[in-house]
């Protein structure tokens, strides 16, 4: 499957492009995506932030074909 992926703010630096399109296998999670551009292996302040199509999404959920995955750097909080 494809999925595109939408990286802001820190995570855009780290991953070093703000837009990536990922070919996954048919059972790929968000996890994968996270390992796949190595952003998990990065401490971000605060955590990371991850939707799918405009929802938030947890390492366990699963993807389909076409998806847009965004991730960026949690919001820091005092």
């Amino acid at each position: 499957m494809n999925v595109d992926v939408r990286c802001y703010g820190e995570v855009a630096a780290a991953v070093g492009e703000t837009d990536v399109s990922l070919s996954l296998d048919a059972d790929a999670t968000v996890g994968d995506v996270v390992a796949e551009l190595a952003v998990g292996e990065r401490a971000f302040s605060g955590g990371l932030v991850v939707m799918v199509n405009g929802r938030h999404a947890d390492d366990g959920d699963g993807l389909d074909d076409g998806d847009t995955v965004a991730l960026s750097q949690a919001p820091m909080r005092e």
